[in-house]
């Protein structure tokens, strides 16, 4: 198998290079175009193990799609093209038997050998405005996430704040809570009243655009949704 991230890193491409009998999961929705070599299989299996319709229910509530589709080499070597929602960078890492958590959404896709289940984020999850949800990937493989925007990764060595809209990855070794910036006042009326402190040792990936805030901008001079 052979990954490359091109066109970054505004709008990437994901190349996803399969030998024969490979295969490849990807986040349902994000294929460009594949080769007639490769066939496809929709399932709402658990990535990596089992789980079945109900580890697949957790990934929808965790912003995931409840289906995901599995690429496979099966009449030779092709390629898979894959690409995000939304207008931002694609990052590749290789696990290798740690782990890693995805911000819901982020997830775009993953090597067979790779397990990705829920992890309920709690309280502080909710408060920070960024759902109940997180993604924990483990395992041994490439993995490939996006983001709204540009992606920086940090090594976080002691202490470290981030706004809760600006999180996409972080890796297992650390842990964060959900706090507020000055008082009630600042959280309700000037945008930045939550962030997260992140302690310990270990990398963490974060954008440079906040969906939720686009979102709000965007919003009222969109046109009415009709059934």
């Amino acid at each position: 198998m052979d990954i490359t991230v091109e066109y970054k890193p505004t709008f990437p491409v994901a190349v996803v290079s399969l030998k024969p009998k490979e295969n490849f999961i990807a986040q349902n929705g994000s294929m460009l175009s594949m080769s007639k070599e490769l066939e496809v299989e929709t399932t709402s299996s658990a990535i990596g193990g089992k789980g079945g319709i109900l580890r697949g229910l957790g990934r929808m509530l965790g912003g995931e799609s409840f289906f995901n589709n599995i690429f496979t080499a099966r009449l030779g070597s092709g390629e898979v093209l894959l690409a995000p929602t939304l207008a931002g960078d694609i990052v590749l890492h290789h696990l290798q038997e740690d782990a890693l958590i995805v911000q819901a959404g982020s997830w775009l896709g993953s090597g067979p050998n790779i397990g990705l289940e829920t992890k309920w984020g709690g309280m502080k999850s909710f408060l920070g405005g960024e759902g109940l949800f997180m993604l924990r990937l483990t395992g041994d493989g490439p993995v490939l996430f996006s983001a709204f925007g540009a992606i920086h990764c940090l090594e976080v060595k002691d202490r470290f704040i981030l706004d809760t809209g600006h999180i996409v990855a972080f890796e297992q070794s650390l842990d964060f809570k959900v706090k507020r910036v000055g008082g009630w006042f600042s959280t309700f009326f000037s945008g930045e009243g939550l962030v997260c402190e992140f302690q310990g040792r270990g990398r963490l990936w974060f954008q440079s655009r906040n969906p939720n805030e686009f979102g709000r901008l965007i919003g009222p001079d969109l046109p009415e949704r009709r059934n």
